[in-house]
């Protein structure tokens, strides 16, 4: 008889600790390399995620937004400008973690604040859109003409 409760116990353990296996197993769409879609990222990065007002209009420094007087003082004391996002020599991020971890939580040192209000996709859009700028910008060291 205790064998037979011992095999029923083992038996139906086995079953729990398969189902709870299977309900916590993350899905694999999580898993997969997420996309980036630059059109949405342009469309990020000069409106909700408001990076041009430090980086410019489509990432050119030298063409700010008119902002209110207040934001353009609190843009204008940050603690160093903004890079050039179209000139890869001035890149300090060299990969794509980097930057997203930059966008999400802050660069310090930069006055770049932490962004909250951007989703992951969102931010993976921004970085598409970034790659389009560093894929247009010269070469380090080459002139542009």
């Amino acid at each position: 008889m205790f064998t037979r409760v011992l095999f029923s116990g083992m038996v139906l353990t086995g079953i729990v600790l398969t189902a709870a296996t299977i309900s916590w197993a993350e899905p694999t769409d999580r898993n997969a390399t997420r996309k980036g879609d630059a059109a949405q990222g342009k469309a990020l990065f000069n409106g909700k995620g408001i990076c041009h007002y430090c980086h410019g209009l489509d990432g050119m420094i030298d063409q700010k937004p008119k902002l209110e007087p207040e934001t353009a003082s609190v843009v204008a004391r940050l603690s160093a400008p903004a890079p050039d996002l179209r000139n890869r020599a001035m890149l300090k991020l060299k990969d794509n973690k980097a930057r997203f971890r930059a966008i999400r939580e802050g660069h310090s040192g930069s006055g770049m604040f932490p962004d909250k209000t951007l989703s992951d996709q969102d931010i993976t859009d921004v970085l598409a859109y970034l790659a389009t700028l560093r894929q247009s910008a010269p070469s380090p060291g080459k002139s542009p003409y």
